[in-house]
């Protein structure tokens, strides 16, 4: 191993969105390739399933607004904490004298005007630009660099909350940022596809033929430039339209990005496999992911990660997802 690599491997990267709703996943960077190291368990007194809709509506505006500034993963967790005291992670129309919202700002103390502090997306903008002033946040305790933003009468409540925010970090695919050799691999913001001036995606057709990653049939719009990003940021080629009875290939609308040769991922791969889910989720709003499913788990915009029930049944690793990355869009 050179110097280089061994350099390297004292580089560990704190992959949140990886994990998938399991442990926390270390990786670290050996002879170029990341490889996970041993897991740390993270407790949560409200597990990441058990927000409700509204609530996981707003925290994934949270972090979606933290990845489209690449803001660290570190710096995500500690607006959902912030969010879950100010507010519970509700857009509330009043609160103490003049606040308002997700952080509870308050227009009197400069926070913008009472209509834009009630925007989810302009709040966490603005909690990320006054984090991104407070001198060493990324080595500050949670509680402390939430404060300086804050400035709360109660500046240790934030404390209690880092376990919540880390676990429902996990299940969002909060953006981990990149490091040394694993960048291509496990962070990258993509280059988002365009929208209704609504916010709602254009209707596209299956108009991109033949397939470039088959050969054959058709891919949308969006479905390609999908490829291309995930391709910019260092992920396999995948394999996206082909002949069915169900399912979003046939409309061009979904690709499958392999980690093994088609037994089931384990070691680097796994790893590999859990980087390009996470880039896909925090990416989710930026590509117009509709789901992602890997590792015998789904993500959807409605309920984030959880169990994949596989349709199929079997030990089939191509039906658990667990040797490919499923990604459909809008």
């Amino acid at each position: 191993m050179t110097n280089r690599a061994v350099a390297l491997v004292v580089a560990a990267l704190l992959l949140v969105g990886c994990c998938l709703g399991g442990p926390l996943l270390v990786l670290t960077a050996v002879n170029d390739e990341c490889v996970p190291a041993p897991a740390m368990s993270v407790a949560s007194s409200q597990p990441a399933g058990q927000w409700d809709a509204e609530q996981l509506v707003n925290a994934r505006t949270i972090v979606s607004v933290g990845a489209e500034r690449r803001i660290p993963a570190r710096g995500q967790i500690i607006a959902l904490a912030t969010a879950m005291q100010e507010s519970g992670l509700h857009n509330l129309p009043g609160g103490d004298r003049d606040s308002i919202g997700l952080f509870q700002q308050r227009p009197s103390q400069g926070w913008g005007t009472s209509a834009q502090i009630s925007d989810p997306v302009y709040a966490a903008g603005k909690f990320y630009d006054k984090l991104a002033t407070v001198r060493d946040w990324q080595t500050m305790p949670l509680t402390g660099a939430a404060q300086a933003v804050q400035g709360s009468a109660l500046p240790n409540a934030y404390a209690k909350w880092e376990d919540d925010a880390t676990a429902l970090g996990q299940q969002l695919g909060a953006d981990p940022g990149s490091t040394a050799e694993c960048s291509a691999t496990t962070a990258g913001a993509a280059d988002a596809v365009t929208r209704n001036p609504d916010g709602s995606w254009p209707d596209e057709g299956c108009t991109i033929r033949p397939d470039p990653t088959t050969g054959s049939g058709c891919l949308t719009p969006r479905t390609l430039h999908l490829v291309q990003q995930a391709k910019a940021a260092g992920f396999p080629e995948p394999g996206c339209y082909r002949v069915d009875d169900h399912g979003e290939h046939p409309k061009g609308r979904a690709c499958d990005f392999m980690m093994t040769s088609g037994g089931e991922a384990s070691g680097a791969q796994k790893a590999r496999g859990d980087a390009m889910a996470a880039w896909a989720v925090a990416n989710a709003d930026r590509l117009g992911v509709k789901y992602v499913i890997w590792f015998r788990r789904i993500w959807t915009r409605s309920e984030g990660w959880h169990a994949y029930n596989n349709p199929f049944g079997g030990d089939d690793p191509s039906g658990w997802h667990t040797n490919h990355v499923h990604i459909s869009v809008e």
